[in-house]
């Protein structure tokens, strides 16, 4: 099972909008829109959190809808912050970063260019359990302590890579790896 953590979103869900000036739901839409599509959320061995930097969780299991437009995307972020309707397959906390991590089982590593460079597919084994953790932000670094929490920090390129870039070679790498 693969546990996708985009972490320190700049995403701010208000009551009944999404903060226009903060956000960048674009960021972390097409990340969940390749992670809810793939293969591993097929075989359902896929769970996917957005950790946003306004302190909220949204956790989707594999077989939760995230519609194709960004403009149904934030109604359904949230609609789920509300409460009163909440999609199937996702659910809404206000809790650390850390402490919902420390609830998730499997090895824990965080993709960054500081770490040691390692292809995807040579990451993960199908025979274990992983939490990796993107950073789900244009630029900058993780505000959480991501790096204190991990086991491991990977790199997969030499250049910065977009959220969306990270989470579609991750998702290949675990679905493709050995299963030793």
């Amino acid at each position: 099972m693969l546990t996708l953590v985009l972490a320190d979103c700049e995403v701010e869900v208000e009551a009944e909008n999404i903060d226009s000036v903060r956000s960048k739901p674009e960021v972390v839409h097409f990340p969940l829109l390749l992670s809810q599509d793939s293969g591993l959320a097929e075989e359902r061995e896929l769970r996917t959190i957005l950790h946003t930097r306004d302190g909220k969780i949204f956790q989707f299991e594999s077989d939760a809808y995230i519609p194709d437009s960004l403009e149904k995307f934030k109604k359904l972020l949230i609609e789920a912050t509300k409460g009163n309707t909440t999609p199937e397959g996702v659910r809404v906390f206000e809790k650390g970063l850390i402490e919902t991590l420390d609830e998730q089982f499997g090895k824990k590593i965080v993709m960054t260019p500081k770490g040691g460079k390692e292809d995807p597919t040579d990451i993960f084994s199908r025979a274990e359990d992983y939490v990796v953790v993107i950073g789900g932000f244009r630029k900058g670094d993780f505000e959480s302590p991501v790096y204190e929490w991990a086991e491991k920090q990977v790199s997969i390129s030499d250049r910065l890579m977009k959220p969306w870039s990270v989470t579609a070679e991750i998702l290949v790498g675990y679905r493709y790896c050995s299963f030793e």
